[in-house]
């Protein structure tokens, strides 16, 4: 006897072994016993075994034997077998076993009797049996006997099946016969007596044991169920509250197994019931019991046998466990408790945790599945209402719902049983009658009910959902509750068990393996497996280590612990997160809610939130009220979806009203809710019908999860603290450990400060912001009246001041949502009243309802609105709980204080304490990002409110434009200013910023939204002055006029609120002490900037300069990059060859990586090189700013210290005179510095004079900067690491900066000229005029008088396009029509109305006042004033001269002071070469001032240009240099532009190239005018540099100015009709005339060059001049061009053939020097061979070239039409007939709309039809034309009588051929009979023309080599006759008589290659490829006559004897050119002589 448990399953599986397992064979059978397995078996299966009696296998075998027969057909028969089955089954569950004798016995009566049955059913089958006992006779239904076949003697051959027999009566005869030869296998294995032991396999023992691990749950609770669902009566109703009783009862499993017996009883009481009625019996026979046994088909039996198997082993498992329990004798297995089983427990707890705190919510998501699927009816509603009252009184009263949680289970379980029954009743035919009576509602109430009738399916579905329901609620109830109550206690809350422990994991994990018994290791691998962390922890123990899979175990433990504990974080994190946001979640969400659905019910909610949001202590009541209102309102719209309740039979129907009784249209009534349908009065309150109500609740449900999660947030936050013994934190941050002293320690401590006090710190800006935005989205009345209230608010100013009003704010922002929603419900539209309003005597319309905010019932106000008023409340409320927090020490303490800077404080004196550090070095990122906030904000706020004044036309933006100007033009000295007149000028820009956004606001009601009919009717005029036009969507605005356009685009008040906000961002700048540093560096830039333009003075500091030069001169020369991989690919070569006897391991993935690395470290190099030669460009200004930054550090310092000895002494600080004081104090601090400057050139003035004298008495410590390199100071160390540190993308930023400030002048010169490139205009065209006439020719630089009048005219241009921007001009109003007429006045001016008109003067403007910063910063900007007060001393000042050289900076990059302000930049425009000081040119124009008081006004004007120019001709000093060459490459490029853009300087017709223009013979006259002056100007300038004169170079400067300015923009638009802005072309060379104009200026200004010394190529003896030079030398005529001007223009002794002479050899010896230089530097070892690289990348490449030039011709020809072809369409095709040689009878011709190009779908079906031709690959859809020619002739048939008598005659003649030619371009001949008139196989449907030749018809293409036919008809019409013909076999159906010819176009040759082409193949061989070759034979030969004089080893003598008669030329020793020329003469007519000059030098 066996006890079921789980070790009898696992102890009953070695018995599956066929012999006892020897130990040594490890558990592997041999191949013998695997092939005995089967046949074992077999015998064990069927055969007794002696010992164990009858196997439980029996048990299971024989039953399944008699089952199946026995219930396939019921009869009396069967029955045998059925109830043997359940004998069976039911001795085997009561644990009863066989006697093998009895056994053996049933078996042989079994036997017996199916071989009778078989016998019987066989001899039924017989004919006589059949007609004795018929088949539908009663004995034969009884028994069982079917007729399965019929025989008929007439016909015996044939089979008849039974008529009446289904696909059981076949399948029962087999069954019996496998019943039978089982029991017979059976019996005959028994017969023979088996001597060995055999396998038992007990399925049951495993069966038994997966029941008892599964405690019968689901088969003892669903399968009853399903039992009684599945086979609906009141016999199974009983198993129905069996399986419900017990899953009720807690100790379900002992009752089940007590209840099994009776259960077992009740299976086969039902299993034999229904098997006699499910015998083939009729009514009367065997009459049916209605709800009780009912006939049904034998299938069922089957899966009724499966349910009782349930009750079967039930009742074995319960008999099982009580034998064991008497017999107590339980064997207690060796317990082992092993680390697993504690991983396993671990994992067990948590899995049980988890259900027990997460259980509850998968009950809740039940009672939403049993609500919610399919219709809704009542006890769904009931279910919802215990729901919800669950959620409310969890919301309302925590520890009430945890009292009466149990009992709530308890009455969800009673109701779910109530609901079971009462649907599981109402399904029996007698019910339905009983519940109608006893309740008196008819079957729909009923349905609403719940109670309906079901198919078995839909039952099933009914009884699962609430049964699954059932078994959820019960498992929670009975397993999870009471823990659960444990676990949400908050009052008695348990301390955490699990303890994180001390010792980190993984050193635990280390300890726990080492310690752990396990297999021996040796103590050596014990040290080296164990880490140094546990080698630390180890014990020196004799056991062994633990296994390796307990090391990988305690591995993943570790690494599970540690996800846990980074869970537990983020999970900490997240809910603390949830509770800082939740209620802005909830009221956010809730308030949405109620926009999307406005209803009364929805009131209650914007109620509660909008009185709650502003009072902090009403939040908790108003979520317990939107709780309670929210279930009330989910179940009102529930209840209102029961089918009982019909909407129709209460809604009204409101009549239209007649025209004269409402304001509105008729198309407005339409939309209205009273007369656009029924009027439900539900829909008001907030019901209505919805097919889906699960979205239709869908809003609602999310709400109360939401404010279910709300207080789950806070109870989980204040159980988690009692737990852990926490407090909540003072402040609600993020980041707790993150206060004000961080917020200035490093980038991402700043960044957490603001993430946690953002608005804390910034509140109140936001809410000003939230403010403008309501104001901005809505536009109406009640924007209106928050605009006032804005105004209100910020007229206080003072943050203490607004405070005291904030409450009042938040009540008034909270009542307005509230009456705004009310507004929005209306009242009910049932009673069909409308509002009064609408009533025809007021002069309301729609717009106005709608900006009024009136209810209304066709413009419904939008609730959305009411989404902006919410987040302005939202933001209010969080401000006013700011304004309290303010007040709180400990949040003053963490998040620092919100007090105001003193309004009185004096921002620029140095004596003010500032408690924030300076950040004016930039020692870190965060400094930087300071500086760029604190510094540059003010100036990218000013061009903030350009853009807005500019972007939008209107009166109102021209105020934004003048404060604008104004701040530009002064805020350098407003930022100087106290900080209360800071904030006073600030205060009014904001004050009219928030005026304009009001105006606006006002105005739209008058004009932009309300009346703007009127308006455009009446005053076009108004609106375009105000820009009135509605931006808010939903009104009706009137259609497009073009009389009066509505300026859309440049109304409402985005860019207005954008200004706003930085407005008040730059307020905040101004009040924090952060500011203060920066005015402070500015004064001291002033302070010092005074004297810092005298460092232009010098370009040295000491003598120790020159000596570094001196120095740098001996050092050699760097070699270059070429030259430097040279050597290292000679090295490497030598190294490879070194090493080639040990190969290394290489790769084609190394190569690769080896290619990479290299390419990223030669990309870093040129990064570098490219940053360096950036800070060589602006290092005059790094060295300068960096002396500066020193020295106003050293002023702040001592200043600084000066105010803390003041304090000390107890002296107040001074607030002014900084200045002064400063002066004062840096005077001592460079003590013998000043002294010495002071010495030199004036007298040391006194100590009351140096705030005056400060230019003067500082230039000392600028020429010697001994005590500036000795002053150290920790801040610019610091700084200077920083920048030192910087990666490489950072430093290359900042010498784009460095070279950008340096380079500010070209800045504005390259913006004035683009913008005037852009604008072409004359506004524009005064200053780049003024530019290369004015500023480039001003000494040294321009003055202050030429940038002041660059900033005051482009303001004023400005000014001129904005006003003319506005849409009343007449002008305006056809601007598409005039905008590209290049001769309209407004484009001429510049005023048109346009998009993005002062885009680029903004960008100009800026520029224009960034260098005026910069000239401020270092004292250049008031030079002008210095110049005449020291023009008195101009003979001491001109003794200092500037040198080139200067110190190189290594460490420049540490010099970007981006911690200055905009005014404290510097540039500088270099000098080249050596550069003498020179009389300041633009100081003449001072004389004005001093000839103001003259009576002659043209001399006020003329002098001081005479003047000008007077000393720019005749200067004192000159710093010459030579910019020929670049002037030269500037007009070159000029000329190419010209030919190659020759189209865009003529009218739009012309010619696409200058080629086809010229072959036509034809000259362009735009192309000729434009060739001549450039090539004029490129002689003129040549002729003047020779000469060098510089009166004639400034003529033809200004000549050239004022002549290319008037041609380009005045004439050349009227010559190619479009515009010089849309001329692209016309632009490039106008920008590259510009920048001659400005190396012109700069030549004019520095003077010619003294001597000019060979070509400009041949300064450099490198490849790249040898290239250029030989190029140079190739251009036709160039050369000799240039030699004959230079022989005309230089004064010379030789004649022009000794001059060019000279010039060949000097370009022969340049030509040789560079070789050998070359030679030089890229050596070539000795007896090497010449390299792969060289011999494949030269050679290989001349090999290439040839090949190329020689089969050049026929490639060219060849790809020429199929790769660059163009499409060639036919431009007309014609067709004639003519008979024989007659007159012809058919003329037409197709073109234009006749020609049709192919479609992709027919030339995809062409391509499928002639699938396998090549002939279609060469032509695609687009080169092929389908032409439709008309059928009939476009002319008349014109024959003469006799002609006509001829023809027909011919045609009659049937023996004789006659002639039909078909011509297109070919001809085609037929032949024709006359009785026929079908012209067959003539007419060619598919023709190619070619691009050369004529057409001809493609013979691929016809079918069979056939044409096509083509029918023809005479038409006769009033003596006119005209032929008709129709094409029989066309592609496109047409019922029309027509003729479709198919045109295969070749491509031709593109027009830019036509001259090419043109040529032929013989052509180009004969005109290209010969000539080439003629010139390549020369290179290759004749080299031996020339080896005298190209192989000279040295020719640096040579070299220099021409360079010396260039020199003597350029001095005038003509006497001594003569005889220098004679010596080059004499020297290569003597080879001796020139193999001495030309050996190579030797020490």
């Amino acid at each position: 006897m066996h006890v079921t448990t789980a070790a009898d399953v696992l102890g009953s599986m070695p018995h599956i072994v066929p012999r006892v397992a020897d130990p040594g064979s490890h558990m592997v059978p041999s191949a013998a016993q695997v092939q005995e397995w089967p046949g074992q078996l077999l015998h064990a299966t069927w055969v007794p075994d002696p010992v164990h009696r009858a196997r439980p296998a029996h048990v299971v075998c024989m039953p399944l034997i008699f089952v199946l027969p026995g219930m396939m057909l019921p009869s009396l028969t069967s029955a045998v077998y059925f109830f043997v089955f359940l004998g069976l089954c039911t001795w085997w569950s009561c644990c009863q076993v066989f006697d093998p004798l009895i056994f053996s016995c049933l078996c042989v009566l079994m036997a017996i009797f199916s071989a009778g049955h078989l016998i019987g059913l066989y001899l039924y089958q017989l004919q006589f049996f059949q007609e004795v006992v018929p088949p539908g006779d009663f004995y034969a239904r009884l028994f069982g006997v079917s007729a399965i076949v019929q025989t008929n003697c007439s016909s015996t051959w044939r089979i008849i099946a039974g008529e009446e027999n289904v696909w059981y009566h076949y399948v029962n005869p087999i069954l019996l016969l496998v019943m039978y030869y089982t029991l017979a296998t059976l019996i005959r294995l028994w017969l023979q007596e088996p001597v060995v032991k055999v396998i038992t396999f007990s399925y049951f023992h495993v069966l038994s044991g997966f029941i008892e691990y599964a405690r019968n749950i689901y088969f003892s609770f669903f399968l009853p169920k399903a039992w009684s669902i599945t086979y609906h009566s009141w016999l199974t109703f009983v198993l129905l509250i069996w399986s419900c009783t017990l899953w009720m009862i807690r100790n379900r499993r002992k009752y089940a197994m007590i209840s099994s017996p009776f259960m077992v009883v009740y299976g086969n009481l039902l299993l034999m019931l229904q098997y006699i009625w499910s015998i083939k019996l009729h009514k009367h026979e065997l009459p049916e019991i209605e709800d009780f046994l009912v006939r049904k088909a034998p299938g069922e039996l089957a899966s009724k046998i499966l349910f009782t198997i349930t009750f079967w082993l039930l009742l074995r498992q319960h008999l099982t466990e009580k034998k064991a329990l008497q017999l107590k004798e339980a064997s207690l297995s060796e317990v082992k408790i092993d680390d697993e089983q504690d991983i396993m427990k671990v994992l067990g707890k948590l899995v049980m945790a988890m259900f027990i705190k997460y259980w509850i919510y998968v009950c809740g998501g039940m009672f939403f599945f049993v609500s919610f699927e399919g219709r809704i009816v009542m006890y769904k509603i009931i279910y919802m209402m215990l729901f919800l009252f669950c959620v409310v009184l969890y919301q309302v009263h925590y520890e009430w719902w945890r009292r009466i949680l149990k009992y709530f289970w308890m009455s969800v379980v009673v109701y779910t049983m109530l609901v079971l029954i009462f649907i599981y009743t109402y399904q029996f035919e007698s019910f339905g009658s009983l519940w109608k009576n006893m309740t008196g509602l008819d079957e729909n109430k009923l349905e609403d009910l719940g109670l309906e009738r079901f198919s078995v399916a839909m039952l099933f579905t009914r009884i699962f959902i609430p049964t699954s329901f059932l078994l959820v609620c019960i498992l929670h109830l009975h397993y999870f509750h009471d823990h659960f109550l444990q676990l949400t206690d908050l009052k008695h809350s348990p301390q955490p068990q699990l303890q994180w422990p001390q010792m980190q994991p993984t050193q635990a994990a280390c300890t726990r393996a080492w310690h752990s018994p396990g297999t021996e290791m040796s103590r050596d691998r014990q040290s080296t497996v164990q880490p140094s962390s546990c080698r630390q922890l180890a014990l020196v123990t004799p056991e062994a280590t633990a296994a390796r899979w307990h090391l990988v175990i305690d591995r993943l433990t570790v690494l599970f612990l540690k996800f846990l504990e980074y869970f537990h974080k983020m999970q900490v994190f997240v809910w603390w997160l949830l509770e800082l946001h939740i209620i802005k979640i909830v009221s956010s969400y809730i308030l949405w809610v109620t926009v999307k659905e406005v209803s009364l019910f929805n009131f209650v909610f914007v109620i509660a939130w909008a009185l709650a949001l502003p009072y902090a202590q009403l939040r908790p009541l108003a979520s317990s009220i939107c709780t309670v209102w929210t279930c009330v309102i989910i179940i009102c719209k529930m209840l209102y979806q029961l089918t009982s309740i019909n909407p129709a039979t209460f809604s009204s129907n409101c009549t239209r009203p007649w025209e004269n009784e409402t304001n509105a249209k008729k198309e407005e009534l339409k939309s209205s809710v009273l007369y656009s349908g029924p009027v439900d009065p539900a829909e008001w309150v907030g019901l209505r019908k919805s097919d889906s109500l699960l979205v239709y609740l869908r809003n609602n449900l999310l709400m109360l999860a939401i404010l279910a999660f709300e207080v789950t947030i806070y109870r989980h936050q204040e159980y988690y603290r009692c737990r852990n013994n926490l407090t909540a934190p003072v402040t609600k941050t993020i980041f707790h450990d993150i206060t004000r002293v961080h917020l200035d320690d490093g980038i991402l401590n700043c960044a957490k400060y603001f993430i946690n006090y953002f608005f804390y710190k910034f509140g109140l800006e936001t809410c000003f912001l939230m403010s403008v935005n309501v104001i901005g989205q809505r536009m109406d009345f009640y924007a209106m009246i928050h605009a006032f209230w804005l105004i209100a608010v910020l007229y206080r100013r003072r943050r203490k001041a607004i405070a005291e009003i904030w409450p009042k704010y938040c009540c008034f922002l909270g009542c307005i949502i509230i009456f705004q929603y009310f507004l929005c419900i209306g009242i009910p539209p049932a009673p069909c009243k409308d509002y009064p309003w609408r009533n025809p005597q007021t002069s309301f319309n729609s717009n106005i309802i709608k900006w009024l905010y009136f209810p209304d019932f066709i413009v419904r106000p939008n609730p959305v609105f009411l989404v902006y008023d919410f987040m302005l409340l939202l933001c209010a409320s969080l401000q006013r709980q700011t304004f309290e927090d303010e007040n709180k020490a400990a949040v003053r303490i963490m998040a620092g204080d919100n007090v105001e800077i003193c309004m009185n404080l004096d921002a620029a004196s140095f004596s003010q304490h500032n408690p924030v550090p300076d950040f004016i070095h930039c020692r870190s990122y965060l400094d930087m990002y300071k500086v760029i906030i604190f510094s540059y904000l003010f100036w990218f706020v000013l061009t903030i409110i350009f853009i807005t004044g500019t972007t939008r036309i209107s009166i109102f933006c021209m105020g934004y434009l003048v404060a604008c100007f104004y701040f530009l033009l002064f805020g350098g000295d407003l930022l100087l200013k106290p900080i209360r007149s800071i904030l006073r000028y600030w205060d009014w820009l904001i004050a009219y910023n928030v005026f304009v956004i009001t105006m606006k606001n006002i105005l739209s009601v008058s004009g932009s939204c309300g009346y703007i009919h009127a308006l455009i009717n009446n005053s076009c005029w108004l609106i375009q002055a105000f820009s009135l036009a509605c931006t808010v969507k939903g009104y009706k605005m009137p259609e497009d006029d073009s009389k009066c356009k509505l300026p859309s685009g440049e109304a409402g008040i985005i860019w207005d609120s954008i200004c706003f906000a930085f407005l008040l961002l730059q307020r905040r700048v101004f009040m924090s002490y952060y500011f203060l540093h920066v005015v402070a560096d500015i004064k001291a830039s002033q302070i010092l900037a005074s004297r810092s333009g005298d460092y232009y003075l010098f370009e040295t500091d000491s003598e120790e300069e020159e000596e570094e030069e001196k120095k740098e001169e001996e050092e050699p020369r760097k070699k270059s990059a070429f030259q430097v991989q040279n050597i290292v690919l000679v090295k490497k070569s030598m190294f490879i060859n070194s090493v080639s006897l040990c190969p290394l391991p290489d790769n084609i993935i190394k190569r690769i990586f080896n290619i990479l690395k290299f390419t990223w470290v030669l990309f870093l190099a040129t990064l570098d090189s490219f940053t360096a030669w950036l800070n060589s460009i602006s290092r005059e200004h790094i060295d300068i700013s960096t002396v500066l930054r020193i020295e106003r550090c050293m002023l702040t310092r001592e200043i600084k210290k000066m105010h803390h000895e003041q304090v000390q002494g107890g002296d107040p600080p001074p607030l002014c005179n900084t200045g002064q004081a400063a002066v004062e104090v840096l005077h001592p601090v460079l003590g013998a510095a000043l002294q010495e400057g002071c010495g030199q050139h004036q007298e040391c003035p006194e100590e009351g004079h140096l705030q005056g004298a400060a230019g003067q008495t500082l230039r000392g410590a600028a020429m010697r900067p001994k005590p500036v390199q000795m002053f150290h100071d920790e801040e610019l160390e610091e700084s200077e690491k920083f920048y030192v540190d910087q990666p490489r993308i950072l430093l290359l930023i900042y010498a784009l900066y460095n070279t950008l400030v340096a380079r500010s002048e070209m800045v504005c010169y390259f913006v004035i000229i683009l913008n005037h490139m852009i604008s072409a205009s004359m506004i524009t065209l005064v200053l780049p005029i003024l530019i290369f006439l004015w500023a480039m020719l001003s000494v040294p630089r321009p003055s202050k008088r030429f940038w002041m009048t660059a900033i005051v005219y482009t303001e004023v241009a400005i000014v001129i396009k904005y006003f003319f921007q506005f849409g009343f001009f007449p002008w305006n109003k056809h601007v598409e029509y005039t905008k590209d007429k290049p001769y309209h006045p407004p484009n001429i001016i510049g005023i048109e109305k346009k998009e993005g008109y002062v885009h680029y003067d903004l960008v100009q403007l800026l520029a224009l006042f960034f260098h005026r910063s910069i000239l401020k910063c270092h004292g250049l900007w008031d030079e002008d004033d210095q110049v005449d007060n020291a023009s008195n001393k101009e003979d001491s000042d001109d003794e200092l001269s500037m040198t080139a050289g200067r110190r190189d900076s290594s460490a420049s990059l540490k010099s970007v002071n981006l911690a200055a302000s905009v005014e404290s930049v510097h540039v500088h425009f270099p000098e080249q070469q050596t550069a003498i000081r020179r009389k300041s040119s633009s100081s003449g124009s001072q004389l004005s001032h001093r000839s103001s008081f003259s009576s002659h006004r043209t001399l006020q004007v003329y002098i001081p240009i005479r003047q000008f120019f007077y000393n720019l001709i005749h200067p004192d000093y000159s710093a010459v240099t030579d910019v020929y060459v670049l002037m030269f490459l500037a007009d070159t490029v000029d000329f190419i532009i010209i030919v190659f853009g020759f189209w865009a300087f003529g009218k739009h017709s012309a010619a696409a190239d200058i080629t086809s223009s010229l072959s036509e013979d034809q000259v362009p006259e735009a192309f000729l005018v434009m060739v001549l002056i450039q090539f004029g100007t490129m002689v003129v300038d040549r002729a003047l540099y020779l000469r060098k004169t510089v009166m004639g170079k400034v003529i033809f400067q200004v000549i050239l100015v004022f002549g290319i300015h008037f041609w380009m923009f005045f004439i050349l638009p009227g010559v190619t009709e479009r515009k010089f802005s849309q001329n692209t072309v016309a632009q490039l060379w106008y920008f590259v005339k510009c920048v001659y104009f400005g190396l012109s200026a700069y030549q004019i200004r520095c003077g010619y060059p003294t001597r000019v010394l060979g070509n400009f190529l041949t300064k450099s003896y490198n490849y790249v001049n040898l290239f250029l030079f030989q190029g140079f030398r190739l251009v036709p005529f160039l050369t000799e061009l240039r030699a004959v001007m230079d022989w005309v223009w230089t004064d010379t002794t030789l004649s022009l053939s000794s001059w060019i002479c000279v010039e060949d050899i000097y370009a022969h010896i340049f030509i040789l020097k560079c070789w050998r230089e070359s030679e030089k530097r890229y050596p070539q070892p000795r007896g090497q061979k010449k390299k792969k690289v060289v011999k494949y990348g030269m050679g290989g490449m001349i090999v290439v070239l040839l090949i190329c030039i020689v089969w050049f011709p026929l490639l060219f020809m060849s790809l020429i039409k199929s790769v660059a072809g163009v499409v060639n369409k036919p431009l007309d095709i014609s067709i004639t007939i003519t008979l024989g040689g007659y007159q012809p009878i058919f003329t037409m011709s197709a073109q234009q709309n006749q020609l049709k190009d192919m479609g992709d779908s027919d030339f995809n079906e062409l391509l499928k039809y002639y699938s396998a031709l090549q002939f279609l690959e060469n032509y695609g859809k687009e080169d092929i034309t389908i032409a439709d020619l008309e059928g009939n002739s476009n002319s008349l048939w014109t024959i003469s009588p006799p002609s006509r008598e001829k023809m027909i005659k011919d045609l009659r003649d049937f023996s004789a051929k006659f002639a039909v030619v078909l011509s297109w371009s070919i001809q085609s001949y037929g032949f024709l009979h006359v009785s026929c008139r079908t012209l067959e196989d003539i007419y060619p449907y598919y023709i190619k023309a070619p691009s050369d030749s004529l057409a001809k018809p493609i013979k691929q293409l016809l079918k069979d080599g056939k044409r096509d036919n083509i029918t023809v008809s005479l038409i006769e019409n009033n003596s006119s006759e005209w032929w008709i013909l129709n094409q029989v076999g066309k592609r496109s159906k047409t019922p029309r008589p027509s003729l479709e010819l198919f045109v295969f176009s070749d491509k031709v040759s593109p027009p830019s290659l036509g001259f090419l082409a043109g040529y032929g193949i013989m052509g180009l061989y004969a005109s290209v490829v010969l000539v080439i070759g003629k010139f390549v034979r020369e290179f290759f030969s004749g080299i031996s006559h020339s080896i005298m004089f190209e192989e000279l080893p040295n020719v640096d003598r040579i070299l220099k004897l021409c360079t010396d008669i260039f020199l003597v030329r350029e001095t005038g020793e003509l006497e001594l050119e003569e005889d220098l020329y004679a010596k080059l003469i004499f020297l290569y007519r003597s080879p001796e002589t020139m193999i001495k000059w030309t050996r190579e030098k030797t020490n």
